[in-house]
C-alpha cells in the first residue's frame, strides 16, 4: 500500500476463497457473462481517454502488461480475479487471451456505508490519470462544495452535497469510488493517507474487495516472519524494533499469526522492511519528502515470493514516535496490508484510506483479520488415552499367571494436540499351587487407546455468500417488507444465515445453503446487511441498499 504525508489509510471483511474468472468488488462478487458498452462521451475533459475493466483468462502477467503499454493502453490498478483497470483512447485487445471487457457500473463506485445518509461529507476518488481541476469543475458543476484539506491524496477531492446526486456523480467515467468522509478530513486536520496496498500487476483500489491472506500452515494458523533490510536514522535501531514489534503485536493478539524475527533477508513467508529513496528496485519509486510514505505488497498469490508481504518506508520522511509521521501508527496500518486485508470504508478503522495517531484495532479491523486468519491461539486439543484393563491369571497347580500384554500409546491429534496418556499395562495373577492341575495363561490386558484430539481451531476458512434476489445491490421498494434470498456454502457446513437493517431490525433466514428472509422496512433507505457463520464461528458478509418509496 502506499502511504501519503499526513493523508489518508477492512477491512473489508474478508470473504470465503474466490472461484476464478469473478471480479471482487466492495459492491458485489460477480461472473461478467458480456461485454458492457462503453461509456458515451460528453462528461468531461477526461472523456477522451475511458476507463474499463478487462478480465483476462489467466493472470495478466508481465508480458501481458508490457503489450498493454506498447498498444499504449495504461494499467492503473489491478481487480481480483486476473483483472486490470485500463484507460486508452482506443481497446485493442486482440490476442491477449481476454474474457470481457466493461466499465464499472456506478452503483459498484458507491460505497455501501453512504447509501443510508440523505446528505454529508464525502471522499471522492478519481481515477489517478484524470485531471484534478477537471475532476474538481465536474464536482461544482453538479451542485457540491469542495472542502480543502491539504492532506489529500492525489487524485482525490473533499466534497459537501446531496446523496440524491450521488448516482449522477458516480456515472461519471473520471470518478473511481465515493466513501464516507472522516472527522478529521472535514475539520482540515492533518492526517496520514495511503493509498492502498501494491501488487506485482499494480496497485489495488479502494473499490476492489481483497480477499487473500496467507495460506495455513500444516499445523494450523500462519507463522511469519520479518527482517530489516535497512532502518531510518531519524530513531535509534532499539526504538525502530520496539515500534514495529508492537504494531505486530496489536494484529497477534487477535489473530491465529505469529510475526517473529528472521534470520535472513527474502525468506519465504517473510515481511522484509526496508527504508528507501527514491527508486528502489520495484515498479513503485518515493518522490523525496513530503510525498509517499510507504507502500507495502500483498501477500501470495496476490504477489509472488519473495517480495510478498514486503513493506518500504520512505528514508526522506523525518520519523518520529507520537509525532506527524508516527512510526507505530504507519506500521501498524501496513501490517494489515501485509496480512492482506484492504481499505474499509469506515472512519473509525485503522485500515481507513487516512488516520491520524493509531492506538489500536477496531471491532471492524479485527472481525477482518479473523476472518483470514482464526481468532488467536484457536488450536486442538488432544484427549488422554483409555488405561488398558489387567489381565488376572486363573487357579492352577504351580501354574504362573500370564502377563498382560502393555496398552499401546494414545494419540491426540489436532494443531496442538495432547499425547494420549499410555495405556497401563495389564498384569495376570500368579496361579495358586494345586494338585496336579496346570495354571491357565493370565488374560491379556487391554491394550489402552489414546482419544483422538478434537481441532476446534483449524477451520479457518469463512463461508461464501450471494444474495440472488434481488439481483442488485440497490433496491427500491414501495412495500413496508422486503423479500430477500440466496445461497451459502462452506468447506465444514454453513449453520446459520442471519440480517441486520440500518434502522435496528435484526433476524435470522431461514433456510442455511438455500435462504431467504422478509425484511421491515422504513420509509427512506435501508442498508441490509446479511452474514452467514459456520460451526468454527468464521462468517461472510452481503450488503444491500433497499430505498422504500
Amino acid at each position: 500500500m502506499r502511504l501519503f504525508r499526513f493523508a489518508p489509510l477492512l477491512v473489508l471483511l474478508a470473504q470465503a476463497a474466490w472461484p476464478q474468472g469473478m471480479l471482487h468488488l466492495k459492491t458485489r462478487t460477480f461472473s461478467p457473462t458480456a461485454s458492457s458498452a462503453p461509456v458515451r462521451p460528453g462528461q468531461g475533459a477526461s472523456d477522451s481517454v475511458l476507463h474499463y475493466v478487462v478480465m483476462f483468462n489467466s493472470y495478466p502477467g508481465a508480458s501481458v502488461r508490457a503489450e498493454l503499454a506498447r498498444r499504449r493502453i495504461q494499467v492503473l490498478a489491478y481487480v481480483p480475479d486476473n483483472a486490470l483497470m485500463v484507460s486508452a483512447r482506443e481497446l485493442s485487445l486482440d490476442g491477449l487471451g481476454v474474457s470481457w471487457v466493461g466499465p464499472l457500473d456506478a452503483a459498484d463506485k458507491i460505497s455501501p456505508l453512504i447509501v443510508n445518509q440523505a446528505a454529508g461529507a464525502y471522499l471522492v476518488i478519481f481515477q489517478p490519470d484524470t485531471d484534478i481541476f477537471s475532476d474538481a469543475a465536474l464536482l461544482q458543476d453538479r451542485g457540491f462544495t469542495l472542502v480543502q484539506n491539504a492532506s489529500l491524496l492525489a487524485g482525490q477531492l473533499l466534497a459537501t452535497g446531496p446523496y440524491s446526486g450521488i448516482s449522477g456523480l458516480a456515472a461519471l467515467d473520471a470518478v473511481a469510488y465515493i466513501l464516507p468522509a472522516s472527522d478529521d478530513l472535514q475539520a482540515g486536520n492533518p492526517v496520514m493517507g495511503c493509498a492502498g496496498a501494491v501488487t506485482e500487476a499494480g496497485p489495488v483500489a479502494d473499490y476492489v474487495l481483497v480477499d487473500s491472506g496467507w495460506s495455513p500452515d500444516p499445523g494450523g494458523g500462519v507463522a511469519l516472519h520479518y527482517f530489516f533490510d535497512s532502518v531510518t536514522p531519524d530513531l535509534s535501531d532499539s526504538v525502530i524494533q520496539s515500534q514495529f514489534a508492537r504494531a505486530f503485536a496489536e494484529w497477534e493478539q487477535y489473530a491465529n499469526i505469529t510475526i517473529t524475527p528472521a534470520s535472513q533477508p527474502q525468506m519465504a513467508r517473510s515481511i522484509d522492511i526496508l527504508f528507501a529513496r527514491l527508486a528502489h528496485g520495484d515498479a513503485y519509486p518515493f518522490t523525496g519528502p513530503g510525498g509517499v510514505l510507504a507502500h507495502t505488497f500483498y501477500p501470495v498469490p496476490t504477489n509472488p515470493e519473495p517480495i510478498a508481504g514486503d513493506m518500504h518506508l520512505n528514508a526522506d520522511e523525518s520519523w518520529t514516535v507520537g509525532g506527524a509521521v508516527d512510526l507505530y501508527s504507519v506500521v501498524l496500518h501496513e501490517t494489515g496490508h501485509a496480512l492482506g486485508l484492504g481499505h474499509s470504508d469506515n472512519p473509525a478503522d485503522v485500515m481507513y484510506p487516512y488516520y491520524n495517531l493509531e492506538t489500536g484495532l477496531s471491532a471492524n479491523d479485527i472481525a477482518g483479520v479473523q476472518a483470514l486468519y482464526g481468532k488467536s491461539g484457536q488450536a486442538g486439543t488432544g484427549s488422554t488415552g483409555t488405561t488398558g484393563t489387567t489381565g488376572s491369571g486363573t487357579t492352577g497347580t504351580t501354574g504362573s499367571g500370564g502377563t498382560g500384554s502393555t496398552g499401546t500409546t494414545g494419540t491426540g491429534a489436532g494443531t496442538t494436540g495432547t499425547t494420549g496418556t499410555t495405556g497401563t499395562t495389564g498384569t495376570g495373577s500368579t496361579g495358586t499351587t494345586g494338585g496336579t492341575g496346570t495354571g491357565t495363561t493370565g488374560t491379556t490386558g487391554t491394550t489402552g487407546t489414546g482419544g483422538t484430539g478434537t481441532t476446534p481451531g483449524t477451520d479457518t476458512v469463512p463461508p461464501s455468500l450471494t444474495i440472488v434476489s434481488p439481483g442488485t445491490t440497490i433496491a427500491t421498494s414501495y412495500s413496508a417488507t422486503i423479500s430477500i434470498s440466496g445461497v451459502a456454502s462452506d468447506n465444514v457446513g454453513v449453520t446459520s444465515v442471519e440480517w441486520s437493517t440500518s434502522t435496528g431490525s435484526t433476524g435470522k433466514a431461514t433456510g442455511t445453503t438455500s435462504w431467504s428472509a422478509t425484511i421491515p422496512l422504513l420509509v427512506g433507505n435501508n442498508v441490509v446487511t446479511v452474514r452467514a457463520y459456520d460451526a468454527a464461528g468464521n462468517s461472510s458478509w452481503r450488503a444491500l441498499t433497499v430505498v422504500r418509496q
